[in-house]
């Protein structure tokens, strides 16, 4: 004796069917591309390739990291402001991190700008923001085939201290580029002071905790 078929009442699939097309529209592509250009300016390139994006005559050098140089991005319309950091050691000149300061400040726009990035790349990483909802910073950690790891943030800050940028900012940086300056100036420090190059850090185990902590 056959057994008997299964009936699925119609109404079952289709919105079996409808939930499975959501779930299918809705879901961003794991596979995407991490960006490789902000403002027009691309990561990897010159700066003496993208001189029309950039204002060459303020270039200057970045205090805590001399081995990378600042130079602002020109005048862009819907951004107020921006700047490039360039390798001086490794590359001498390639752009290796973007950020540019939206002239739009509000929150509402940084809930926008971070709904485009989380349908394009997904969920972000890691938040970074504070307890008092002044500073709100989400970060993602992407791939590229020619760049390697690269970083994305995207941060709103309204407070009073004067180590963030006020407003919103978006910053994407090729982090092993970056890396690929720091350990070419640490070399070339270290053998001009006649000493071998440092091979990693100390553990926070051999210098002891105290190290770390204000006398």
């Amino acid at each position: 004796m056959m057994p008997r078929p299964v009936i699925v009442p119609a109404g079952i699939v289709l919105a079996a069917a409808m939930v499975f097309t959501l779930l299918l529209t809705s879901r961003p592509s794991l596979a995407a591309e991490a960006p490789d250009s902000l403002g027009g300016v691309r990561l990897g390139a010159t700066v003496e390739a993208q001189a029309a994006k950039l204002v060459p005559a303020e270039a200057d050098k970045a205090f805590h990291r001399p081995y990378l140089g600042i130079m602002p991005v020109a005048a862009l319309k819907g951004f107020r402001s921006g700047y490039v950091d360039y390798g001086m050691c490794a590359a001498k000149g390639r752009v290796v991190r973007i950020k540019m300061n939206y002239a739009d400040d509000s929150l509402e726009f940084f809930n926008r700008i971070l709904e485009a990035l989380k349908k394009r790349y997904g969920e972000p990483k890691e938040w970074r923001g504070n307890a008092f909802g002044t500073l709100r910073t989400w970060k993602w950690s992407l791939k590229s085939k020619e760049l390697g790891a690269v970083s994305l943030i995207l941060m709103h800050y309204a407070g009073d201290d004067g180590a963030f940028t006020d407003g919103n900012s978006i910053r994407i940086a090729a982090t092993d580029l970056v890396h690929a300056e720091e350990v070419c100036h640490a070399g070339l420090t270290a053998e001009k002071k006649g000493v071998p190059a440092p091979a990693a850090a100390d553990s926070i185990e051999n210098l002891g905790l105290d190290w770390f902590l204000p006398q």
